[in-house]
């Protein structure tokens, strides 16, 4: 399980520091919550996608800045 995966399962859950990456990684591995911690690490949300693919068809809607 990858380190990122494991800190997300941390946070969300409230592990505690003391608890090692390996314990983390064979509690949770192959459950509903390390799943949802690795799709959070890539997920964006609807209106970002729909506001790149926008930019995409019509870039002169962008947000100026």
């Amino acid at each position: 399980m990858d380190k990122a995966v494991i800190d997300v399962i941390r946070e969300k859950e409230q592990l505690p520091d003391s608890m090692s990456d390996s314990e983390i990684a064979r509690e949770y591995k192959g459950t509903y919550t390390a799943a949802r911690a690795a799709v959070s690490l890539e997920h964006k949300p609807l209106d970002q996608v729909l506001a790149d693919a926008m930019a995409k068809v019509l870039p002169f809607m962008r947000k100026k800045k």
